[in-house]
């Protein structure tokens, strides 16, 4: 009953405190440009220790306090001061809070459009988390919406390899070699997939029709490619794939996965 009593008490006494400090630092703001503003908190590993044993529970009043603070769009310097609140702050209190990670990374990468700051969010995240699979795979989300798909097959692979983490993250990493172009790497790898006999009967599913989609893209290329060495070398496009056969341009008409020759315009 006493620690339950000495909790509320702490949650009673460090919403009186954050509710406060807002309303100083709105005053203090009004007061001064708003470039200049600042965000009074100390370390994380400052207030670790005066937080009695209740470094969670100060995480998350602050965390509230944070998203309450960066809701303010009009702040001019929203952005300056992220990290040092999720990742110097919030996650020194409580290193296992993969919620602050995210959030911070959000408002770096999404809004501060500041995709570096964003990561080393979500990689100190890792670092500190290193059984939690699911940091790496929203960096790997985040390098793919901002198209560095190499970097985020990086990250999904990394994901992927902590036990737990759910079948479709490998998926996804196999998703990026296709991404990045290299479709051959990627029907190697999915034909990979679909060899193992602990791939799920949903991956085996994904694997098979990723590879009829590839085989398409993979002969495609190639036909192209014999298309461009024919008309360089005799000045004129060939009638027929069976023309670049017996030009030798190809050792045979390819077929598509349905066991049909491509059409040929």
């Amino acid at each position: 009953m006493s620690r339950r009593f000495v909790a509320i008490a702490l949650i009673l006494v460090f919403g009186s405190i954050a509710a406060f400090a807002s309303v100083r630092l709105e005053r203090h703001a009004e007061s001064i440009d708003s470039s200049e503003s600042l965000l009074y908190l100390p370390n994380g590993k400052h207030l670790k220790a005066a937080s009695m044993g209740q470094a969670p529970l100060l995480a998350d009043l602050i965390y509230l306090w944070a998203i309450q603070y960066y809701a303010v769009y009009e702040r001019e310097d929203r952005y300056r001061y992220v990290e040092h609140i999720f990742s110097g702050v919030i996650t020194e209190l409580d290193p296992q809070y993969t919620d602050a990670y995210w959030m911070g990374a959000l408002i770096l990468i999404v809004e501060g459009q500041d995709l570096e700051a964003g990561l080393r969010i979500l990689e100190r995240g890792m670092e500190l988390n290193p059984d939690s699979w699911m940091l790496p795979y929203l960096a790997g989300w985040e390098c793919f919406h901002a198209s560095s798909f190499d970097r985020a097959e990086r990250f999904f692979k990394m994901a992927e390899a902590i036990p737990g983490a759910p079948s479709y993250v490998r998926r996804t990493r196999i998703g990026m070699a296709s991404k990045s172009g290299d479709h051959r790497r990627a029907y190697a790898m999915w034909l990979e997939v679909l060899q193992d006999p602990e791939a799920d009967a949903t991956t085996n599913r994904v694997a098979e029709r990723q590879l009829r989609h590839l085989k398409i893209k993979i002969d495609i290329e190639e036909m192209e490619s014999w298309v461009s060495r024919f008309r360089d070398e005799n000045g004129r496009n060939p009638r027929s794939v069976r023309e670049l056969v017996s030009a030798g341009y190809a050792d045979a008409v390819p077929l598509d996965p349905f066991v049909r020759e491509y059409s040929y315009d």
